[in-house]
């Protein structure tokens, strides 16, 4: 008797958004909830709305900004890649009811393992991350009782 067992591997949604001078991707498991699109340019990011991001509620240079602040990076432009930080101006951010936020890069070292991040990462505070130290945007789910 032979036994096959059949795995969907499932790719990771990826969104697209245009003005037709750029475009935003959007890769919404890559996102953390940190909410800083939501509250840069709230007529752009709009969870209320669909689609929920608005390119022509704002100018291009905006949004590249704003874009760029994106902590997970779960945003981005297509064809634009970002120059890195430099080291020496590195900024901890702590999101209210979220992660701690170092741009700038940063060295992790854990017991067996080193991991080098050169622009940022975003650090777990609520402890429910599946991907604990680093935040996976759990803290933006309702608890389980």
């Amino acid at each position: 008797m032979s036994l096959s067992i059949d795995y969907k591997v499932e790719e990771p949604v990826v969104k697209e958004y245009t003005n037709g001078e750029l475009t935003v991707i959007w890769k919404p498991q890559q996102c953390i909830h940190s909410g800083i699109c939501l509250r840069g340019l709230p007529k752009v990011f709009n969870l209320k709305q669909r689609p929920w991001i608005n390119m022509t509620a704002a100018s291009s240079e905006d949004i590249v900004a704003l874009v760029r602040d994106c902590p997970s990076k779960a945003l981005s432009i297509k064809g634009v890649r970002f120059k890195e930080e430099d080291r020496s101006d590195q900024q901890v951010t702590l999101i209210p009811g979220g992660p701690i936020i170092v741009k700038g890069g940063a060295t992790v070292h854990e017991r067996k393992s080193t991991e080098v991040f050169h622009e940022t990462v975003s650090f777990c505070r609520c402890k429910r991350s599946k991907n604990f130290p680093y935040c996976d945007g759990t803290h933006a789910q309702p608890k389980e009782d």
